[in-house]
C-alpha cells in the first residue's frame, strides 16, 4: 500500500479528514459525531428536545424517561464514511425510570495491502470503531426529565497479512453524556432540551503525545405541537423542532431545523436541514410507517453537500419493536 493512501485511511479512522467546518482544535473520536437513527436524520438532526423512544440515548439521555412500552431498535446505515450498524433497548418502569442499552459499530472498509516491488496483495487493513452506552433516565415530576449515559468507544486498526510498515493500533476511551428536558406549562405544548456529550479523557491511540481531546458537545433546542383544531379534525399532527450545536470539533454554532408531518397516527413524514458552516449542511427527508401495533419503519436520507460530491447521499434505516 502506498504511504499516501495509508495516512488518509489513518485520517479517516481518526476522524481528521471527515468533512466538516473548520476546527478550532484537533479532536480524536470523530466518529462519535456521526449521527444514528432514521427519525433524526429525517429531521435535521434537531433532537434534543424530541423523544425518540431508544434512538434518543444517542442524543439526549433524558428523552428516555417518558418512554411508555419497551423497545427495540435497529439501525443501518451507508454514508462516504462507511457501513454502520446499531442496536439499542430501552425499558422503561415507573418506579425505577428507564433504563437502556445501545451499541454501534462503524465498518471503514478494508483495504488491500500491496508488495511495493511487485504489486502483489500481500495482506489486508481493516478499520472498525465501536461504541458501547448505558444509559439511565428519569423524570422527576409533572415536567422535568433528566438522564445520564455512560460510553466506551473504541478504534481498531488491524493488518492481517504481510502488512510490512503498514500501521496498526487499538485506541479507546470512556465518556459521559448527560441530558435533560422540561416540559413548559404553556398552552402550546412545547418542550425545552439540553444536553452535554463526550464528557472524558482524550482519547489514546498510542501513548499520551498520541491523545486528541473527544468531540465534546453541546447541544440546546426546543420541540413543539402546532395546537390546530383542524389539523387534529383531520388527525394530522405537525411537530416542529430546532437546536443550537456548538463542539470542540468546530469553530461556529450550527443550527438545526425539523417537522414531522404525523397522519392517523402511523405515518409520517420528515423534513429537515442543518445550517452549518461548509459542505457539511443541507436538507435531508424521512418516512415512518406503523407496519403493525409493535413494529415501525423508518427511513431516511441527508442530502449535504460534501455527499454530492462523492456521489452518495448517506441513506439510513430503522426497523423499531414496541412491546
Amino acid at each position: 500500500m502506498r504511504s499516501g493512501t495509508r495516512r488518509a485511511l489513518l485520517a479517516l479512522a481518526l476522524g481528521l479528514a471527515l468533512p466538516a467546518v473548520a476546527r478550532t482544535q484537533q479532536a480524536g473520536a470523530a466518529f462519535l459525531l456521526l449521527p444514528i437513527g432514521s427519525r433524526s436524520v429525517g429531521t435535521g438532526e434537531a433532537t434534543v428536545a424530541d423523544t425518540l423512544g431508544a434512538d434518543g440515548a444517542w442524543w439526549n439521555p433524558a428523552s428516555l424517561a417518558p418512554m411508555r412500552r419497551t423497545e427495540l431498535s435497529l439501525n443501518g446505515s451507508q454514508s462516504f464514511e462507511g457501513t454502520s450498524a446499531a442496536i439499542g433497548f430501552a425499558r422503561p418502569s415507573r418506579a425505577l425510570g428507564t433504563l437502556g442499552v445501545s451499541a454501534t459499530i462503524l465498518d471503514y472498509g478494508d483495504q488491500g495491502v500491496t508488495d511495493p516491488n511487485t504489486g502483489a496483495d500481500v495482506g489486508t487493513l481493516s478499520i472498525r470503531s465501536t461504541i458501547a452506552m448505558l444509559t439511565y433516565a428519569t423524570p422527576i415530576g409533572d415536567r422535568l426529565r433528566v438522564g445520564l449515559s455512560y460510553k466506551y468507544l473504541r478504534l481498531a486498526f488491524t493488518c492481517s497479512g504481510l502488512c510490512g510498515e503498514t500501521p496498526q493500533f487499538v485506541g479507546s476511551s470512556t465518556a459521559l453524556d448527560v441530558g435533560a428536558q422540561y416540559v413548559l406549562p404553556t398552552t402550546m405544548p412545547i418542550t425545552v432540551g439540553a444536553a452535554v456529550r463526550q464528557l472524558g479523557p482524550d482519547f489514546q491511540v498510542r501513548d499520551a503525545e498520541q491523545a486528541d481531546p473527544l468531540p465534546r458537545t453541546w447541544q440546546l433546542g426546543a420541540s413543539g405541537r402546532v395546537p390546530s383544531t383542524r389539523l387534529r379534525e383531520q388527525d394530522v399532527q405537525v411537530d416542529v423542532m430546532a437546536d443550537l450545536l456548538g463542539s470542540l470539533a468546530y469553530e461556529s454554532i450550527s443550527a438545526r431545523l425539523g417537522t414531522t408531518i404525523t397522519y392517523r397516527g402511523r405515518y409520517a413524514l420528515r423534513g429537515g436541514y442543518t445550517l452549518v458552516e461548509g459542505e457539511r449542511g443541507g436538507p435531508s427527508v424521512g418516512l415512518g410507517v406503523f407496519l403493525s401495533d409493535g413494529m415501525v419503519l423508518d427511513l431516511a436520507r441527508r442530502f449535504d453537500g460534501f455527499s454530492a460530491q462523492a456521489g452518495q447521499a448517506p441513506t439510513y434505516v430503522s426497523l423499531r419493536f414496541l412491546f
